[in-house]
């Protein structure tokens, strides 16, 4: 189990740059999007088995939330507004993580 602060935030940093990733791949219509989201979310499910995860509630709201983007991109009515924010909702959750992580709360 990995206890280092830093380079947990230094992969979180990584994670946002993930999640952003996943506007551009809708866009385009990519149809890869939907194992492009399994897969970062199987990597993040992982992260509990690796790491002390002391702000729980963050990271269950963050694959919550994208387990929900990964429902709405399945759907052939999905909306792009609804897309966008949820993707950015994820990257605030995660910037407020390495947050904790920098300043040791």
């Amino acid at each position: 189990m990995i206890k280092n602060n830093e380079k947990l935030a230094t992969y979180l940093e990584l994670v946002v740059n993930g999640v952003f990733k996943i506007l551009p791949l809708y866009e385009e219509g990519n149809v890869g999007i939907e194992t492009y989201v399994e897969s970062l979310l199987f990597e993040l499910y992982g992260l509990e088995e690796s790491v002390e995860i002391d702000h729980s509630y963050e990271y269950i709201s963050l694959l919550s939330t994208l387990e929900s983007v990964k429902k709405e991109i399945a759907k052939e009515s999905s909306r792009k507004a609804v897309i966008k924010r949820e993707v950015f909702k994820c990257i605030n959750i995660i910037k407020n993580m390495i947050g904790k992580l920098e300043t040791g709360e």
